[in-house]
């Protein structure tokens, strides 16, 4: 009887383990940080940014970096010439990008945000304008990045 209720508890307990962990397995709990590439920025802050701001930073930073046009666009306000204005971006910005950065927030404020970008070794900063990406809701702490003339330069 004894060794028939230890049979029946480790069953139990086996069968627990195993559907108690079928979500862990199933589900891949990388950080969204470390699965887009910004955990790979050398990155320094100053200034006030915003939760929201900073995110979108690090979203063109690692966009940037990766040399990858479309994933930038997807991260723009969009427009006629969305697409065609991220690879300029990624033309001018991409070598600059592999290097470590510092990340200047405007005090714009929550509105929208004015980020001035140093990479070591390159001469002039990148300036990056964030918008809402809610116009109808501005303060809602998302945003895209407006892709214009800076990147051309």
């Amino acid at each position: 009887m004894v060794g028939r209720a230890r049979n029946v508890a480790w069953s139990v307990g086996a069968l627990v383990l195993l559907l108690g962990g079928c979500d862990t397995l199933a589900t891949d709990r990388t950080p969204e940080r470390v699965k887009d590439g910004r955990a790979e920025l050398g990155l320094a802050v100053t200034g006030h940014p915003t939760p929201g701001s900073l995110a979108a930073t690090e979203h063109v930073l690692a966009r940037l970096r990766a040399r990858d046009a479309e994933g930038l666009a997807r991260r723009a306000e969009q427009g006629g010439r969305t697409q065609r204005a991220a690879e300029d971006w990624v033309e001018r910005w991409g070598d600059a990008a592999q290097h470590t950065a510092t990340a200047d927030f405007g005090p714009d404020g929550k509105a929208a945000a004015s980020v001035a970008v140093r990479f070591s070794g390159a001469p002039a900063p990148m300036t990056l304008l964030l918008a809402p990406e809610d116009e109808d809701d501005p303060y809602n702490d998302r945003f895209v990045v407006v892709l214009g003339d800076d990147g051309a330069r």
